[in-house]
């Protein structure tokens, strides 16, 4: 095959694989197939279980302990736009780590009662590096009940001499085993009740065996790249780059 055919399958294949790309594409360089997959604010339609494709998704794995649930979920990277028709990243990402006990009558968790513990790229890659050989302590500070631990801190201050900070340990347990654990410690000393939150069951801990915190490790390693926007961003500028080899070489539609 031609240079300029090689070009036109790996620019389609970008495309295909990465929706954002297909939006930000010089739309002179769409087929009438293509176009149709964009509109102003960008709708994307595949097969899904016989009907559109679902915009959005909910990534989660979740532990079921003794006494707590530990789950963790994703929060994706906030992009804006970077001139007439680029983007970046506003805001990275991160992942959120859920302590949620169970009912006292012992059947089901109590997830509105859940103690979140969010963890930046940085801290997720130091929880690599270090574990499950050794044990990794994680501390935030605490800024009452407005903060969600993800980030939200509009307005809210905290008091000099009287900080209380969640702390997150982990550390390798008997066997295999590691154990995650997280609670409100003030000068050192855990146990403490934050004011201004209603239910507060810490210190809470989970027993994360050999295999669940494989799992894990591969969910911290795997979402870095989709946290700092680096994949998103990659496949963009990819896209463009082949987009404008192309247009050199042929000026068609594709």
């Amino acid at each position: 095959r031609t240079i300029a055919s090689r070009a036109t399958t790996s620019f389609s294949s970008t495309l295909t694989r990465s929706p954002v790309a297909l939006f930000l594409t010089p739309r002179r360089l769409l087929s009438p197939e293509k176009l149709s997959l964009v509109s102003d604010r960008y709708v994307a339609f595949r097969a899904f279980s016989g009907g559109p494709m679902p915009l959005r998704a909910f990534p989660q794995y979740t532990i079921f302990g003794t006494t707590t649930a530990l789950s963790v979920r994703s929060i994706l990277p906030q992009f804006k736009r970077a001139g007439s028709d680029g983007v970046s990243v506003e805001r990275r990402g991160k992942l959120v780590l859920e302590f949620v006990p169970r009912a006292q009558t012992g059947a089901g968790f109590l997830w509105k009662e859940k103690t979140p513990f969010s963890l930046s790229v940085e801290e997720i890659g130091l929880c690599i590096s270090q574990l499950p050989g050794n044990s990794v302590e994680l501390s935030h500070a605490y800024y009452g009940a407005e903060s969600d631990d993800e980030g939200s801190r509009s307005g809210v201050t905290q008091t000099s001499g009287d900080s209380i900070e969640k702390v997150l340990t982990i550390q390798q347990a008997e066997g295999s085993s590691v154990k995650f654990t997280v609670d409100y410690m003030k000068n050192g000393v855990g146990g403490e009740d934050p004011s201004g939150i209603v239910f507060s069951h810490t210190p809470l801990e989970v027993m994360v065996q050999a295999g669940e915190f494989e799992v894990l490790k591969s969910i911290f390693q795997t979402s870095i790249p989709y946290l700092i926007g680096w994949n998103t961003t990659m496949d963009i500028a990819s896209a463009n780059a082949i987009s404008r080899g192309v247009e050199r070489s042929s000026g068609g539609y594709y």
